[in-house]
């Protein structure tokens, strides 16, 4: 409901750069009625139309607000969310009633005509009644949707500034690249597509734009020598996950014009500036795309793909949008741009010290390293400056690894109670995945019962649909630690089974080297003593 809300003020706002202008036109109440007598009642009912006229134009822009505060407080779960997500529902219900009565007109009068409009108005009509269900409870608000942002760090070359400016980038730039080559559409004559037809072709444009996108990280990557470990795309996410790929697709992901490229290096010294080619790809594949489908809609008139100018004007657009927004150091949610990881990697300091880290250790997944071969120095210089937030949470959970994996029990102990305190202050939006890490952590690092079951179930309220290694090792941990031993092998066993079919990368040989500590626990036969 909340991408719906965020969605339909969108196109609200849109609708209002058009209507906005003509309600502001000079008021002429005599010249209204044309040729009818102007006599006290009509000069009433010309002020009275030109008054119901403005407010109709003015509509659009009321209603977009009312809509984008609907996304924004839920998003950010403000006190008011719950007052402006039932006022966005109850627009769209009294909505749906004018358009109810039009489709019934159309079915009585112009039947084939009726389907796109009757789709159309069934769902405004569903999401109205759906946001009334969903946000009708009092406590419907209990957290923000999406986490905070970290606080920014020294040298992320970003700003509210640089934020703003990006931002307002991107929306005059599409607003003003649709207006023009609809403009320039219309007076060549050519056809303008209507109904849902319009909706499809602007989620395949927002799609094939991110698409090109990523593919642009993923190509220049590869031809590099790094490893593809993820592709995501709107709702279709491609992942390999315990050694094989998967796939997923989330409906929810159509309103996010958002993707993803997971790149490893197979060498973690490579050169930095493999890394800024591979980042620079998708911004200046954008740029070359968006080139293309501005020639494609220029030369679209009488040839064969006619029909898909819009498409194109709307792929070019959002190419090219993307394309500058792109190159500027901003920080989108609690993500940064490319140009903002330009910056970063060529800008030294602790920045150079996470992507060494992470270079490292993303690594270990297509390369013999383990995590005792880990740059131990650059983790604890990097979570100098990062205290906050998902990237200093994994920095910690790295320490852990590379400590366990030496035998350094009490200094893994320290490493996972920082993470904890992480969690605790700015990062419990980390994945179930994620949290399984913490399980196995207080059962085999602290004998922590109560801790593991703690762990446990706050990653079973992640409700996962992922039963790999990980999510074994963790029930079992949690079966061994509260004296279930038979519980504890039976998943073990499980486990164990998926681990030895894991590739020979240095991060699954530590996934087997945990599973045989945990056995040794499970069987009474310890070894490991703190050091």
């Amino acid at each position: 409901m909340c991408g719906c809300f965020g969605f339909i003020a969108l196109v609200f706002l849109m609708v209002s750069v058009a209507t906005v202008p003509h309600m502001l036109h000079t008021f002429q109440p005599r010249g209204f009625l044309g040729d009818v007598e102007r006599s006290h009642v009509s000069l009433g009912l010309a002020i009275v139309l030109q008054l119901f006229i403005r407010l109709l134009l003015g509509m659009p822009l009321v209603l977009g607000v009312v809509f984008g505060m609907a996304w924004w407080a839920a998003k950010s779960g403000k006190r008011s969310a719950r007052g402006w997500a039932i006022a966005a529902s109850l627009a769209m219900l009294l909505l749906s009633v004018p358009l109810l009565f039009s489709a019934c007109l159309i079915v009585m009068y112009s039947p084939r005509a009726s389907i796109e409009f009757l789709i159309f108005v069934a769902l405004i009509l569903g999401f109205g009644v759906g946001g009334l269900v969903a946000f009708a409870p009092r406590d419907s608000m209990g957290q923000a949707l999406t986490p905070a942002k970290p606080p920014r760090i020294a040298g992320d070359g970003t700003s509210r500034v640089m934020d703003g400016i990006a931002w307002l980038l991107g929306f005059a730039g599409v607003f003003a690249g649709m207006t023009w080559y609809l403009r320039w559409g219309r007076a060549e004559g050519l056809p303008v597509s209507r109904g849902y037809s319009s909706w499809l072709q602007i989620l395949a444009a927002i799609l094939v734009t991110t698409a090109i996108h990523e593919l642009g990280h993923a190509s220049v990557g590869l031809a590099a020598g790094m490893k593809l470990r993820a592709f995501i795309v709107g709702p279709f996410q491609w992942r390999i996950r315990d050694g094989r790929w998967t796939f997923q697709f989330l409906p929810a992901r159509f309103f996010s014009a958002g993707g993803a490229t997971a790149l490893v290096p197979t060498d973690p010294g490579q050169s930095l500036w493999l890394d800024v080619c591979m980042i620079a790809a998708g911004p200046v594949s954008n740029l070359f795309s968006g080139a293309l489908a501005l020639a494609l809609m220029l030369t679209a008139q009488g040839s064969s793909y006619e029909q898909y100018w819009e498409f194109f004007g709307l792929t070019a657009t959002l190419s090219l949008v993307g394309f500058a927004m792109n190159l500027i150091p901003f920080r989108p949610e609690a993500a940064y741009s490319d140009g903002a990881r330009i910056y970063q990697l060529l800008g030294g300091g602790p920045w150079a010290d996470l992507h060494r880290a992470f270079s490292i250790v993303t690594s270990t997944s297509v390369t013999a390293l383990r995590p005792k071969d880990y740059d131990i120095d650059a983790i604890q210089r990097a979570e100098l400056g990062f205290t906050q937030g998902h990237q200093a949470l994994l920095l910690r959970l790295f320490a852990s690894s590379y400590f366990i994996d030496c035998g350094m029990i009490r200094q893994a102990c320290d490493a996972v109670a920082e993470a904890e305190r992480i969690y605790q202050e700015s990062a419990s939006d980390i994945s179930a995945d994620l949290l399984t890490v913490f399980v196995f952590d207080n059962a085999f690092l602290r004998r922590d019962a109560a801790g593991t079951r703690l762990w446990w179930d706050r990653m079973e309220a992640k409700k996962p649909t992922h039963f790999g290694v990980d999510y074994w090792l963790a029930k079992s941990s949690l079966s061994w630690i509260e004296g279930r031993k038979d519980e504890a092998r039976e998943a073990w066993g499980k486990g164990n089974l998926l681990a030895q079919k894991l590739p020979a990368a240095g991060d699954c040989e530590f996934d087997r080297y945990r599973y045989k500590l945990l056995h040794q626990c499970i069987e009474n036969e310890e070894t490991i003593v703190a050091s």
